[in-house]
This record gives C-alpha cells, sequence and structure tokens, in this order.
C-alpha cells in the first residue's frame, strides 16, 4: 500500500474521531491552540512525498510513525488545553460603529443583549440587495416593514453587526455584515439569533454568506429577482412565492441541509453539481446530467431555476 494513502486515512481518522468525541461531550478539544501548528501538517505532507517515491515497506513504516506520534502529540496538547478553555481571540480595528454605537473591540460582556437595526425606505426606490456575511448564528425572516430593511439581533453575547447601505439611481444595496469584537468568547453556550424583515414594494436580490448556523427565510410575498446562498455546515430552509415573473436561485454549499419550497403554479428547473449530496426532488421529472424539471416549466408563465454546486449535502425541493 501506498504511503499516500495511508497518510490521509490517518489524518482523516484523527479528525473525524475528534469531532465525534467532542459532539458528544466525551472530550474538551482546543482547536485554536493546535491551529497554531498549522506549520505541522507541511511538514508531515513533506516526508509523505519524500517516503512514498520509494515504495518501500520502511518508508510506509516511518510515514506511519511520523504521523502517528505528531498527530499524538496534538491530541495532547488540544486536550490538555481544552480543558482550560481556552477562548479565541480576533483583532478588528476598522473602527466601524456598531448597532450601539460602539467602535469595535468596547467592552462586551452584556448577556442577552437585544439590538435594533433599521434602515429607512425612500420613495422610488424599485430594487434592493441584501447582501448578509455571517458566522454562527440562527437567521429568520418572514415579515413585511414599512421600512427598507430591519434587524433584531438577539443573543447572550453582544452580537456586532454593521449595517451600511449604498444607493445609486433607484436601487438601494443594504450591507448586514457581522463582525467580532476585538477579544470574541466562543462558548459552547453561545447564540446568537437574528430576525429580520424586508419592504414588500422594490424587487429584491439576496446573497446570504455563512459559515455554519441557519437561516430560515419565507421569501413568499416579496418580489425577488436572484438569490445566492454560500454556506459551510449550515441548515438553509427556504420558501419562495410567485409573485415574480423569473427567480434564479444558486445555493453552494459544503456539508449543509438544504430545503427549499416552491409553488406548485409555477415552472421549476434544477441543476445541480453535488458530488456525494443526497437529492429529493418531488413531483420533478429527471432529465438527466443532473437536471430536473417540473412538467409545466416550459408552460409556465413564471418560472423559478435552480442551481446546487456542493459536496456533501441533502438538499430538498418541496412544492406545496
Amino acid at each position: 500500500m501506498k504511503s499516500d494513502k495511508i497518510f490521509w486515512g490517518i489524518l482523516f481518522v484523527f479528525v473525524g474521531g475528534i469531532f465525534l468525541l467532542e459532539n458528544f461531550g466525551v472530550i474538551d478539544f482546543s482547536w485554536h491552540y493546535v491551529w497554531r501548528f498549522w506549520p505541522v501538517i507541511l511538514i508531515l505532507m513533506g516526508v509523505n512525498i519524500l517516503f512514498s517515491r520509494s515504495n518501500s515497506k520502511i518508508g510506509v513504516l516511518v510515514t506511519v510513525i511520523i504521523t502517528v506520534l505528531t498527530l499524538g502529540l496534538l491530541t495532547f496538547k488540544g486536550l490538555q488545553k481544552g480543558q482550560e478553555h481556552d477562548h479565541w481571540d480576533f483583532g478588528f480595528s476598522d473602527g466601524v460603529k456598531d448597532g450601539w454605537g460602539n467602535r469595535d473591540g468596547d467592552n462586551n460582556n452584556n448577556t442577552d443583549s437585544t439590538v435594533n437595526y433599521q434602515e429607512a425606505f425612500e420613495d422610488g426606490t424599485n430594487h434592493a440587495v441584501l447582501n448578509i456575511k455571517g458566522g454562527a448564528a440562527k437567521y429568520i425572516l418572514n415579515s413585511g416593514t414599512s421600512s427598507l430593511f430591519t434587524a433584531n439581533t438577539r443573543g447572550n453575547r453582544r452580537p456586532f453587526y454593521v449595517l451600511r447601505t449604498e444607493k445609486v439611481d433607484r436601487t438601494t444595496t443594504v450591507n448586514f455584515i457581522a463582525k467580532s469584537a476585538k477579544t470574541m468568547h466562543f462558548d459552547s453556550d453561545e447564540s446568537n439569533d437574528i430576525t429580520m424583515s424586508l419592504n414588500p414594494l422594490p424587487t429584491w436580490d439576496l446573497n446570504l454568506t455563512m459559515g455554519a448556523g441557519k437561516a430560515d427565510f419565507d421569501l413568499s410575498v416579496f418580489k425577488m429577482q436572484n438569490i445566492n446562498i454560500k454556506g459551510g455546515a449550515a441548515e438553509f430552509d427556504i420558501r419562495l412565492g410567485d409573485l415574480s415573473q423569473l427567480v434564479n436561485l444558486t445555493a453552494e454549499t459544503g456539508i449543509a441541509d438544504v430545503t427549499i419550497e416552491i409553488p406548485t403554479g409555477v415552472g421549476c428547473r434544477i441543476k445541480t453539481a453535488t458530488g456525494l449530496s443526497s437529492k429529493s426532488f418531488e413531483d420533478f421529472i429527471d432529465k438527466g446530467d443532473g437536471n430536473y424539471e417540473t412538467s409545466n416549466y416550459n408552460s409556465s408563465a413564471k418560472k423559478i431555476n435552480i442551481s446546487f454546486k456542493g459536496g456533501l449535502s441533502d438538499i430538498k425541493v418541496k412544492r406545496y
């Protein structure tokens, strides 16, 4: 057996095993501390490349021994620091005000904090773009407002968000961006909930980028045009309506759970390039090559085009 296959096998077993034991509360592991040793991975890869060319049993044995000893040391150190409840520190100094009027990096020891954000609606705005960039949080969007955009954040640690707007002609771009303070503690009991509302009058584009967390968006009462979703280990529940002639939705995910609901009276086409993802498309016709369509796609005056790109996700499209 080649040493490169053994090396990657051991590395995947190590990472997967640590995550599994952490999820079940068996160990408390500090990934932050271990990340300081990331150059070790480059050294291990270099050793693997050197010995993989020899194709000898001694080379394979040396690769295995060095890899196991190194990962064993990292495990020992990570467990030690995990028991000390190490926290992650990130530095930001752009001086942008948050929802409290404080600069990034101000004291963030509040618990169960609630902050409100609002952007007024201006007459003549017929197109709006909402850009959301956030980390681990639960995002909810399910209602309209007389303002252009509102957001209420609530969490057991102060959530830092920045609201910026840009206006060009009759288009307003709303940027709702999560920002960390200079010292941000990632504890297991930390959570943030963000509830958002949009004005139903303009035509909307939505761009959502998040790492982990959940997004529950009921967009059925809004005139949506383009929707772009990017996420890692996240859960997305999105409900679309029939107020637009054409809606384009693109979802790029890593390990995620994605559920899209669409009206039965709207024609829908799905294109997939999702590797090992699990797919469930109710009442869709398989057209081959990763393409699916509803029977009324060509005849329907209103259409929804969905594109899925991802690695290992569970994706569903339901009709209601």
